[in-house]
């Protein structure tokens, strides 16, 4: 915005490789199904939102953690290409990877396999200052009961300013019990589909869901619905913002696309419907093609 200095963006997360198989359907137990391997792609929520936010020209950090091994090679030749330093690097393993299991009406299933993203150390981030951020983006992968990652990153985050907002995306594994609390009181706004609302607002009604997660941040949640739109729940209203009607050839990346083109619109200043249309807008054109990318 003219007159005024750029908000400062930090994507915090993880880095994989997603392996993209296209199956018919998911197999039952015990069943042999026929699949074709589409692509190897780099991947994981953080490498995602950051892709999506370097084609909307949105600059940020990205903090990413990168390994050793033929995935980790992988993903620093792809934080290269993308003019990002690499700003963590640990020889104790490789990179994790992701099975990408892509159905005929577009819908993912995924088995992650973890490296070296789920090992983080207070070192890491010891040249990182959390208070020169104004928006966090980070996953709910990153909060798991029973790893010690989850503890690294609060005490980072708490370190952030107290009007840096924090854009949370619980993802389907959610967020651990021993975490939820203290984030959801970091100026915490959540960005989750249906299924995650339902599951952490402890209601099959969505709307419902979304006002009990809204009294316990004190933001706004953001709840995405496919065809449906985007819900905007705050303490005033709840509308829904009308989806932009495509067909869907890939929805890998579909959620991470809709939390960048959001947090995108946020930084630049738009208001929280503004910045619902355009992330519907930009996730619209994600899912036109294979993969997590704007073209």
């Amino acid at each position: 915005m003219e007159g005024k200095e750029p908000k400062r963006i930090l994507v915090l997360g993880s880095a994989v490789i997603d392996v993209i198989i296209d199956i018919e359907r998911l197999p039952k137990a015990g069943e042999d199904i026929p699949g074709i391997q589409k692509g190897m792609i780099v991947g994981g929520c953080a490498f995602n939102v950051s892709k999506i936010l370097d084609g909307l020209h949105m600059p940020h950090d990205l903090c990413v953690p990168v390994g050793q091994g033929m995935y980790a090679n992988r993903i620093r030749q792809a934080l290269r290409q993308g003019a990002h330093d690499v700003l963590i690097e640990d020889t104790r393993c490789d990179n994790g990877y992701s099975l990408s299991l892509v159905e005929k009406d577009g819908e993912r299933t995924f088995i992650s396999i973890d490296g070296i993203e789920t090992k983080w150390q207070d070192a890491w981030l010891a040249n990182l200052d959390a208070t020169r951020y104004d928006y966090i983006y980070a996953s709910g992968y990153g909060f798991q009961d029973g790893n010690t990652s989850g503890d690294v990153i609060m005490r980072f985050l708490r370190c952030k300013k107290p009007d840096c907002r924090l854009i949370l995306d619980p993802g389907p594994r959610l967020l651990g019990k021993q975490f939820e609390e203290e984030l959801l009181q970091m100026g915490t706004i959540l960005e989750m589909n249906q299924a995650e609302a339902k599951a952490m607002g402890q209601s099959e009604d969505v709307r419902q869901a979304a006002r009990n997660l809204q009294k316990r941040t004190g933001q706004p949640v953001i709840v995405t619905m496919g065809k449906a739109g985007t819900l905007c729940c705050t303490s005033d209203e709840e509308p829904i913002v009308p989806a932009v009607p495509v067909k869907a050839i890939d929805t890998i990346g579909a959620g991470d696309s809709h939390t960048a083109g959001f947090l995108a619109a946020l930084a630049q200043g738009k208001t929280l419907l503004e910045a619902c249309a355009e992330a519907n807008r930009v996730a619209a054109r994600v899912v036109q093609h294979v993969g997590c990318s704007l073209q």
